[in-house]
């Protein structure tokens, strides 16, 4: 009966050093997340940008404006 205790509570220090190791991958996989969608935010914005500035020289609201000053 002693025997069956001490396996059982190896285990479950072997399950609980299994378990802590399991919650530092999850923190360091949403870093790596959080950073992918920080880039991809930045990307997202740049194109909004681009496409903002070409639509502006096409439509001739630049030369508008230098017509105006």
């Amino acid at each position: 009966m002693e025997e069956n205790i001490n396996r059982m509570q190896l285990q479950l220090d072997k399950h609980s050093v299994q378990i802590a190791k399991l919650f530092s991958k999850i923190d360091d996989t949403n870093l790596c997340i959080q950073k992918i969608n920080t880039s991809l935010m930045q990307i997202k914005w740049g194109v909004y940008g681009a496409l903002g500035w070409y639509f502006i020289t096409q439509i001739g609201f630049i030369e508008a404006m230098r017509l105006a000053l």
